[in-house]
């Protein structure tokens, strides 16, 4: 299901960042690390047997040039086959200044869903939505590929973005493959590629910077809540048993996130500075050979 309208660029900014800074509430980080880390998930699901709902884990790694998100739900369930499907990213810079959307009762994202970050994060700066493509999303009608777009927040340090409002800087509306694992016949697997250069409204990602962020999955439709967080390791609502709809489960419920995951830039050779590097080293052997 598509979200947004097509545009190019995936201008999502943060803000020259501190590390992060955490309110006297709390708000706390789950898990961090750097290039190749692995988030994992506990896969709840809250609201329904959905398969769709049960977040199992997500890769972050960087080069010199960008970042790739991989998550992945449960084995056992599709993407293809499964049913329509909202992922969203939310990342802040984690300071309470970052001037963020903090709107813990109004949504609090692009999207309009009820999935907002604790001011004590700073409210969350930017956001990636992803989405079936190609298809419907059942077994007669499969998705083929999936799409994504992406938001900034107008913070009060960001540049070129209206300030206190979302304004989305790419679509890729389709043609991004689904991926299979364990085997071919069960997808449940999607990576996102963003270019570094375009985190320039707010901050620029360079080697050091860290950023928090969560992956949520959450419904098709404006005000529907997160069924499944990536970093928050209890249920959504507390209280409703994993897997279930029964009361006191809505899901119009605001899930205002106080725990988030983080993630620090690593540094990486740019590739021609690999390759200067490996002309240095044979023309540093080629004279010790001379000199031999």
């Amino acid at each position: 299901m598509k979200i947004g309208r097509i545009s190019k660029g995936f201008a999502t900014g943060f803000s020259v960042l501190a590390f992060a800074v955490y309110s006297a509430k709390s708000d706390s980080i789950n898990q961090s690390g750097g290039s190749g880390t692995t988030y994992t998930g506990v896969g709840y699901g809250q609201g329904s047997a959905n398969l769709l709902r049960d977040i199992s884990f997500m890769t972050i790694a960087n080069d010199a040039n960008n970042l790739y998100f991989t998550f992945g739900i449960t084995n056992t369930g599709n993407l293809a086959t499964g049913g329509a499907f909202n992922y969203v990213i939310g990342i802040t810079p984690g300071s309470p200044s970052a001037g963020g959307d903090t709107q813990s009762n109004t949504n609090g994202n692009p999207y309009f869903r009820d999935i907002s970050f604790d001011s004590g994060f700073g409210g969350m700066t930017d956001f990636i939505g992803i989405f079936g493509a190609g298809g419907a999303g059942s077994s007669s009608s499969p998705y083929t590929s999936y799409g994504f777009n992406d938001w900034v927040y107008g913070t009060p340090t960001s540049t070129g973005i209206t300030l206190g409002k979302w304004t989305e800087v790419e679509d890729v509306a389709s043609g991004e493959p689904l991926s299979s694992q364990p085997g071919t016949s069960i997808p449940n697997q999607i990576t996102i590629t963003v270019p570094l250069s375009d985190f320039g409204a707010n901050f620029s990602l360079t080697p050091g910077t860290t950023f928090d962020f969560d992956l949520d999955v959450t419904g098709t439709s404006p005000n529907t809540t997160a069924y499944g967080s990536l970093a928050d390791t209890s249920l959504v609502q507390p209280g409703v048993p994993a897997g279930s709809s029964a009361s006191p489960y809505s899901g119009s419920y605001q899930f205002n996130e106080t725990i988030l995951d983080q993630y620090t830039i690593t540094a990486v050779p740019e590739p021609g500075t690999l390759s200067l590097a490996g002309l240095s080293a044979l023309s540093l052997a080629l004279a010790l050979g001379r000199r031999k």
